[in-house]
């Protein structure tokens, strides 16, 4: 009977297959392009900047793709990352500007705009086809789709840029995204046409000022995911960071992402084995990811590495728990409830991861005082949110059911 309560759909199966894809892609992306950006200043300034203009467009990215997603379906939404992403590797290809922040943030806006449409695609999909618990097994397996593909493309990476170049890696993602963009067409036709309100356009804005104040679900949400957005910022920054400050031989990096995944895997293999509960889960994410986080401050090279070992398999445990979390606490509502809720959602994220890079454009080095105060910071909002979660669940089981509240549009008046 268990069994049968958690075989997934077919169309949580098919997003897999999307994912095993874009993860190949986000994966380069996250550790080779920000190393083809470091390696001419190694500044930490420059990866930064990258990294804020990904997340600026990504926020309106994602935006629009839920208001694009009222009127057509999820297969447009693919079909604008591919091409988003394409156009961002065609620019690393074959342009090159005198002004370096100019031609850096050329290249973060697609790729902000891949990030944010790809994921809204993901999100607002995923919700709306399963269950509660074929969600968890769902993020579960996604987690172990994820964590084989970081196993495997940084290390064939490294070993195409060592005798091709990177330009011969840029191509090869090139194609990935025009596998991508035909694979797309087979995905699941999933849209809210049926569900669209007069007025869509201003949904974010609604859904703050009738239901911010009046839901306390909603309020402790959104703490949550503000409070999420500092410590997933700083945690996905300075894990490069912190390994480019250590080598940039490509083969070294590919080897200590592998053994960060390694690490991950066997994370993994005790969740299933222990069949941890999420509260239990997120708490021992918590632990390890601020053990992670605390432990540079003695920036040591072996030291740097434990915590890139710890916020690795913390940030596995936190996340599969968090976003299991999360979409269980969204399920309930309508499906344009569930669509607007995941656009607040994202939305929220990137407002703290913008803010949070936009504090370390300022660090000049790791062990300074801003960069001392980030950690600081990042440990306050890492270790509320266990708390925002408990209590927005608690606020849920006062409340009537979204989906059944009479005039009621759950996140819009």
């Amino acid at each position: 009977m268990s069994e049968k309560r958690i075989v997934m759909s077919n169309a949580l199966r098919k997003w897999l297959v999307m994912n095993g894809m874009s993860y190949t892609i986000f994966v380069y992306v996250g550790i080779f392009v920000n190393l083809f950006i470091w390696e001419q200043n190694r500044l930490i300034f420059d990866v930064a900047w990258f990294n804020l203009t990904v997340y600026v467009s990504w926020s309106f990215a994602f935006a629009a793709a839920a208001y694009l997603l009222s009127k057509r379906t999820v297969r447009l939404l693919l079909g604008i990352s591919a091409l988003s992403g394409g156009t961002a590797f065609c620019l690393l290809s074959f342009v090159q500007l005198d002004n370096r922040l100019v031609w850096i943030a050329l290249v973060g806006v697609p790729v902000g705009l891949m990030y944010g449409f790809f994921s809204a695609a993901q999100n607002l999909s995923v919700s709306l086809s399963g269950t509660p618990a074929e969600l968890g097994r769902y993020f579960t397996a996604a987690g172990s789709v994820q964590q084989v593909v970081t196993l495997v493309v940084p290390l064939l990476s490294a070993i195409v840029i060592h005798y091709f170049g990177y330009f011969s890696t840029f191509a090869l993602m090139l194609l990935f995204f025009a596998f991508m963009l035909l694979y797309s067409a087979v995905m699941p036709g999933i849209s809210l046409r049926a569900h669209a309100e007069p007025g869509e356009g201003s949904y974010v804005f609604r859904l703050f000022r009738d239901d911010l104040f009046r839901k306390p679900r909603i309020r402790w949400l959104a703490a949550s995911n503000l409070a999420a957005g500092v410590f997933l910022q700083f945690q996905q920054l300075f894990l490069l960071i912190f390994t480019f400050s250590i080598t940039e031989n490509k083969f070294w990096i590919a080897g200590f992402n592998a053994l960060y995944t390694a690490a991950t895997l066997a994370a993994l293999f005790l969740y299933r084995r222990l069949r941890l509960k999420d509260d239990t889960l997120l708490i021992a994410g918590a632990g390890l990811l601020s053990c992670g986080f605390l432990i540079v401050l003695v920036p040591a090279p072996a030291v740097l590495i434990v915590s890139n070992l710890l916020t690795a398999v913390g940030m596995f445990y936190f996340g599969a728990a968090w976003n299991t979390s999360q979409f269980k606490l969204i399920k309930p509502y309508p499906q344009s409830g569930q669509a607007k809720l995941l656009v607040w959602r994202e939305t929220l994220i990137c407002v703290t991861r913008i803010a949070t890079l936009l504090v370390v454009l300022s660090v000049d080095d790791i062990g300074g005082p801003v960069f001392i105060g980030l950690i600081a910071a990042s440990l306050l909002c890492l270790l509320a949110v266990p708390w925002f979660e408990r209590r927005a669940r608690r606020a849920g089981e006062g409340a009537s059911e979204p989906a059944a509240e009479a005039g009621d549009s759950a996140v819009s008046s």
